[in-house]
Order: structure tokens, then C-alpha cells, then sequence
């Protein structure tokens, strides 16, 4: 939907909610309905890598004594051996995909869509036994709002705010709300009360805690809550974005995006501008960790021969990324950007194995990340985040220096992952997760690559 053809007296908002509660999966193009296949493989992996943190651990046993034990919604990992209610079962599930930094980024929101909508909109679909399709289509609402929300707050937003969460909870109540087969009505106001609970702060960096796993989980359980009480008769604000007291006031520092929010609605779908995360890090230093592998690679370059790296980037990597310290864990590793490509360099690739308790301890990789320094670079902050793009400097012992610039990093849209590579990752994931039945996690596979003509969407279980 462009401006010209928004409805009359309506706010940008209500014109959001209208297309989130009409969409059908007929409307859907092919390449479509396969993204959201090939996000949900991939979200799947993420998950079960993910189940023994102690985040996970101590919101699974929240959910075992809060929660029903025997209802309709799975929990991905079958070790924990109990089904839930859905605000339960998302609340673990989305925590679980957000351990192991590789679930998906949407660029433009600068959000991680799929850690919020695959978990609340599976726990869902199972609670109403949605098919295969029902599924894909309100993933794709959910995607479609989540993201546009997170677009509209933009970049100032995020320099305060965790957009994962505070856009992630209003995809998730649209997404609940089309698996409820809520009116357009009822999906502005379970939006409404999904916003006025926004909320997500970086301070977790800092100190290595575990508010990233509780932002994902908690958006899941809000957002379920929002479109379970707008279905009963619970109203939410009508305009949460653009009001004179709403996110857009209250949550961004700077300008937001208005025209983000309903232009092309229908045209141009978030689920086909987000992007893989092939390295295991975070995705403030993919561009710099694809640079610097293109530039060993191609000067010949070792490790042993860099003695310095200067990696310029832009100013939300700076913020992001300068509040990890050292990475004391092997979470807060990966928000490092000296480490990463530290880590990067010496083992030739940064995936899900090369993050351990050992490399902390590497004195080798500690050194490396001592001579690592990050730059602003205005140009390529003038393009974020539309483009996510870093540039790397390596001066060698010898006194050679050489630059590698990257525009899109591996797993972007322009760079998408193959079949063959996402069914690799997944395998990893699983294995990384202490899952080693082969066989089932083929199953698992097949059966999503066939999302489209699954009759219900139960048993998606490691």
C-alpha cells in the first residue's frame, strides 16, 4: 500500500492492522511462502543449539510450575519432556533461538524477526491445529508488522532500545491475532497493547547477563497476551505508533520512519530483505569477519603475519559492539569485535564450534584482539542500515598493509544461503545443541521444506 492508496481518515497504523488481519496465504508469491520455510528451518537449528543455557533452564522450570505441563504447545527440545500453554512454550522457545547468535536479522528494522515470530506463532498454530499454510501466512504477518514497526522506530531507536523486543512484541500479537482470526479491529488493539508494553534495554552487555534471551521469550509471552485479551474484549491504544504518547515519542531519541509503516504493504515483504547469519557472532561484525577471510585469502596473508586490524563500521557497530569489554563469557564474546575476528583469522571461518570456553583462555587470540581497533566510517554509516557493510585495513609484520571492503555480507539477501548450506548449518546447530539423532533431525528437514502441506504443524521436537 502507497500513500496514494492509503483509506481515507485512516492512520498508517490502521491501515497495518487491516492488511495483518485480511492476508491469506493465497496472497502470498512463491518465493514468498519458501523464505519463510527456509527462516523456519533455520529458527529450528537456532533453537535446539541453544537449550542448555542457563537462561533457557531457569525460564523452563518458571513454565513447569506457572504453566499448564500437559498442553497443546511443544517445547522444541523434547528433553524437557512437557507441553505447555502457547504464551508458555514461545516464552522458552524464543528464548532458546536467541542463544547462539545465528537466527536471522531483517536489515532494514534492525531486528531479529524469527526469534519472536516462528516461536509464537508455532506454540500458536498448535493451540488451534493451524495447517502448514495457516502457519506461513501469519508468520509472514507477523514478519511484515514486526519489521515495519522496527523500521518506523529506525536507528536512534536502537541506540537505546533492543528493536528484537520492542518491535518483535507488536509482530507477535499480529501474528497471534491472524492464527486467532482476529478482525482488523481487534488486531489494532491487541498491537496497541503489545506496544504499550515495549521494552528491551542493551545494560545486559555490559555485564553479561541474560536480558537478550528474556527480550525474545517476554515479547512472545506480551505479544500472546495482547491478541488473547483483545479477542475478549481488551482495548489497546488505536494508534500505539504515531500518537501523541506513543512509541514513536516516547521510544526514539531522533526522527522515525512514518512512511515505513504501511508503504508497499502487500509489494515489498520484509521476509525476503532478511538475512542469514552464517557466522556464529554478532551480525555488527559479519562485514568486518567476511572482509577480513576475503583479504587473508586473497594476499596469502596467516594469522601470525597481521599485527594490526582496524575495522571501519558504522556508529550503531560502535555502540553495540563497545559494550562488551574484553568477552568475559562466550556469549559476550561474539559482541567482541577484536575477538571475533580474532577468531576469524586464526581458525579460518567464525561458526558455532569456534566460540569456546578454551579460545577465552587462548593467549594467541587474546593478543590478536588487543591490536583490533573499530573506526567510524560516515559513508558506510550513511547506508545503514539498509546496507550492513564494513571495511577492514590489515597492516602486516612485515610493514604491508592491505583493505578489503564488504557491501554484503554472507547469508544477505544478495548473498542468500544455498539449500545445501542452511541444511548444513541446522545440522550443526543440532549437533552444537547435544542433539545427535541424524535421522530425526532429517525428518525435521524434510518436513520443512514441506511446510506448505503439513496438515498441523505438531512435532517439530528434537
Amino acid at each position: 500500500m502507497s500513500p496514494a492508496s492509503q483509506a481515507p481518515g485512516k492512520t498508517r497504523t490502521e491501515n497495518l492492522a487491516e492488511w495483518a488481519a485480511n492476508l491469506k496465504f493465497i496472497d502470498l508469491p512463491p518465493d514468498v511462502v519458501q523464505k519463510t520455510k527456509d527462516f523456519f528451518l533455520d529458527w529450528l537449528g537456532c533453537t535446539i543449539a541453544g537449550r542448555h543455557h542457563p537462561a533457557v533452564a531457569a525460564m523452563a522450570r518458571f513454565a513447569a510450575q506457572m504453566g499448564p505441563s500437559n498442553g497443546n504447545s511443544e517445547l522444541v527440545d523434547g528433553a524437557l519432556t512437557f507441553s505447555t500453554s502457547p504464551a508458555f512454550a514461545s516464552l522458552i522457545n524464543g528464548a532458546s533461538s536467541h542463544v547462539v547468535e545465528q537466527d536471522d536479522l531483517h536489515n532494514r528494522s534492525i531486528m531479529h524477526p524469527a526469534t519472536v515470530i516462528y516461536p509464537a506463532a508455532l506454540a500458536l498454530a498448535q493451540e488451534v491445529d493451524a495447517s502448514g499454510k495457516e502457519f506461513i501466512a501469519a508468520c509472514v504477518v507477523g514478519y511484515e508488522v514486526g519489521c515495519r514497526v522496527g523500521e518506523y522506530l529506525g536507528k536512534s531507536h536502537y541506540e537505546r532500545f533492543h528493536t528484537t523486543a520492542t518491535g518483535g512484541v507488536v509482530g507477535v500479537a499480529a501474528a497471534v491475532a491472524h492464527l486467532l482470526r482476529l478482525d482488523a479491529e481487534q488486531t489494532l488493539s491487541s498491537m496497541g497493547t503489545a506496544g504499550t508494553q515495549a521494552a528491551g534495554l542493551w545494560q545486559f552487555l555490559i555485564d553479561a547477563t541474560h536480558s537478550k534471551q528474556v527480550h525474545t521469550g517476554k515479547a512472545c509471552f506480551d505479544g500472546i497476551f495482547a491478541a488473547y485479551s483483545a479477542r475478549d474484549g481488551l482495548l489497546g491504544p488505536r494508534d500505539i505508533l504515531e500518537g501523541s504518547r506513543a512509541m514513536g515519542i516516547a521510544l526514539v531519541p531522533g526522527t522515525p520512519n512514518p512512511e515505513a509503516i504501511d508503504w508497499d504493504l502487500g509489494m515489498d515483504f520484509a521476509i525476503l530483505r532478511s538475512s542469514f547469519k552464517w557466522n556464529a557472532s554478532c551480525r555488527h561484525t559479519h562485514p568486518s569477519v567476511d572482509a577480513l577471510l576475503s583479504l587473508m585469502h586473497k594476499h596469502g596473508v596467516a594469522f601470525d603475519d597481521i599485527d594490526s586490524v582496524v575495522a571501519r563500521t558504522y556508529q550503531a557497530a560502535l555502540n553495540v559492539l563497545g559494550l562488551s569489554g574484553d568477552g568475559e563469557t562466550v556469549h559476550q564474546s561474539k559482541f567482541s569485535m577484536g575477538l571475533v575476528l580474532a577468531v576469524a583469522a586464526k581458525k579460518g571461518q567464525a561458526m558455532i564450534t569456534d566460540f569456546t570456553e578454551d579460545d577465552l583462555g587462548d593467549s594467541s587470540l587474546r593478543d590478536f584482539q588487543k591490536r583490533v581497533s573499530m573506526e567510524y566510517d560516515a559513508e558506510i554509516d550513511s547506508r545503514f542500515p539498509g546496507k550492513w557493510q564494513g571495511t577492514v585495513i590489515v597492516t602486516t609484520r612485515s610493514g604491508q598493509q592491505f583493505t578489503e571492503s564488504v557491501e554484503f555480507a554472507k547469508g544477505d539477501p544478495e548473498l542468500p544461503l544455498s539449500r545445501e548450506e542452511l541444511e548444513r548449518k541446522i545440522r550443526a546447530l543440532a549437533t552444537y545443541g547435544g542433539f545427535t539423532d541424524s535421522d530425526r533431525v532429517n525428518q525435521l528437514i524434510a518436513r520443512a521444506w514441506n511446510l506448505d502441506t503439513e496438515r498441523h504443524v505438531k512435532g517439530f521436537v528434537f
